[in-house]
């Protein structure tokens, strides 16, 4: 690290779902239920269950996604190509917006504000599952192109060791505590307690489904940034000149009373929930998610484990567990106890929680049971508030500055494809790569 002039930190690189949660599962499905309406004809194969948390979208609906649209977002409001570029955010989003744009050939200086840590929020502590059909109209072209640059990425920088990047299969399952299955169920892993487990469904295979560990994936993308700058203070205003064009970022610092301006021809805020304080206009609600990792005595196959587990009182519990390389991760419902604080680093937990996402486990599985909690954390995660996605391009009534949040649980999924749809669309004046037309935060006015 170099201190800067006025305080401000600057780090080089080169020192070195998804949550998915009660409230995520039951939002989507409610909107999955609305496509399957549209769409898809009633089932009661594994198949036709599996549209529960996989829509999919007929033909002519795909070759529409896949065609760029003429709208308001897919013109750039810049006169030439931006020489540089402030970045405010330093989670997946941010950081995959950050890699693309360094590496475009306008060659664009790139900065990135960051207040508390690289991945300190949802981004160090979500599941990290990837998934490339389970989504609805409006993000499934975002989701196939992310899908794909994961994929790519990995193969580029050894992702399959550097963050863990593997395909896995994806199971749903449901059990009763303290009763065995009255059957003989197939497709069970064997570390799940024999003869529990009373029903089994497919959600994903190794074609559809994968995993990433979130926080190494975001140190390891922004050491492969080209000359990236990252700034470690509190960006606290967006400046703007008399005719609402972006001049620059007032940031504060640690233990410095007087801010400093970060001069900037474009911003890009992709500070997820803290999105609103920045952008007041671009709305953003957030609900906290508690998690634990877990060490065991053995490896487990890579099986993601969504569950729907009845417990002795008679409540329905669905925690997700999620199986890395080295650990084991879980995570529960959502809470709103806690307000959002105002740095990620401040983000309280409540071990409660975490404790009774071990005992539901334990559940399912004598290993899990058996096994050492290594982590207790949790983290907010931002959710739109009109429309369905996230919200990806200009801002209204500002002129070269963008916004990329909302993505709820599938941030880790969708942010390789948005940090590519803004480097098109900031440096190239037009998004090619995905339709995102639905997405544009000029909703917010209409």
């Amino acid at each position: 690290m170099k201190l800067m002039s006025g305080g401000a930190l600057r780090w080089v690189p080169g020192l070195g779902d998804p949550l998915w949660n009660f409230f995520a599962r039951t939002e989507f499905m409610t909107s999955v239920r609305r496509l399957q309406i549209l769409h898809l004809p009633q089932s009661s194969s594994p198949a036709g269950h599996r549209h529960r948390f996989a829509p999919k979208i007929n033909r002519q609906s795909l070759q529409s996604l896949q065609k760029p649209l003429p709208l308001r977002q897919y013109s750039s409001n810049l006169l030439s190509m931006p020489k540089k570029v402030v970045i405010i955010g330093g989670g997946i989003v941010g950081v995959s917006t950050a890699y693309y744009l360094s590496h475009h050939e306008s060659n664009p200086s790139v900065t990135l504000i960051e207040a508390s840590s690289i991945a300190c929020g949802a981004s160090g502590k979500a599941g990290g599952l990837l998934a490339l059909d389970w989504h609805g109209n409006d993000t499934a072209s975002l989701a196939r192109l992310s899908y794909q640059l994961h994929a790519a990425l990995s193969e580029q920088f050894n992702g399959r060791e550097r963050w863990g990047y593997r395909e896995l299969d994806t199971l749903e399952i449901s059990c009763t505590e303290g009763k065995a299955s009255s059957r003989h169920v197939s497709g069970v892993p064997d570390w799940l307690r024999e003869g529990v487990i009373s029903k089994v469904g497919n959600l994903g295979t190794t074609q559809s489904t994968a995993q990433v560990h979130p926080r190494r994936f975001c140190e390891a993308i922004v050491k492969e940034s080209k000359d990236l700058e990252v700034i470690m203070g509190h960006a606290s205003r967006i400046v703007l000149d008399d005719d609402k064009k972006v001049k620059g970022v007032d940031v504060e610092f640690d233990g410095i009373r007087d801010t400093k301006i970060i001069e900037a021809e474009v911003v890009v805020v992709a500070a997820g929930p803290w999105t609103t304080r920045l952008l007041p206009n671009i709305p953003v609600s957030t609900q906290r998610a508690h998690s634990i990792t877990i060490s065991t005595q053995t490896p487990v196959s890579a099986h993601a484990l969504f569950t729907n587990i009845k417990l002795k009182n008679g409540s329905l519990v669905t925690p997700e567990i999620y199986p890395r390389m080295d650990e084991i991760y879980a995570c529960g419902d959502v809470d709103k106890l806690a307000p959002l604080p105002k740095f990620a680093r401040d983000v309280k937990v409540d071990e409660g929680r975490c404790r009774q996402i071990m005992k539901n486990i334990s559940v399912v599985s004598e290993l899990l049971e058996k096994g050492e909690v290594t982590a207790m954390q949790a983290c907010y995660l931002p959710y739109s508030e009109i429309g369905p996605g996230p919200s990806i391009g200009w801002v209204p009534g500002m002129r070269n500055v963008a916004v990329a949040t909302g993505h709820s649980c599938w941030g880790i999924c969708n942010a390789p494809g948005t940090g590519k749809l803004l480097t098109e669309l900031i440096c190239e004046g037009r998004i090619t790569s995905a339709n995102i037309q639905s997405l544009d935060p000029s909703r917010y006015t209409r």
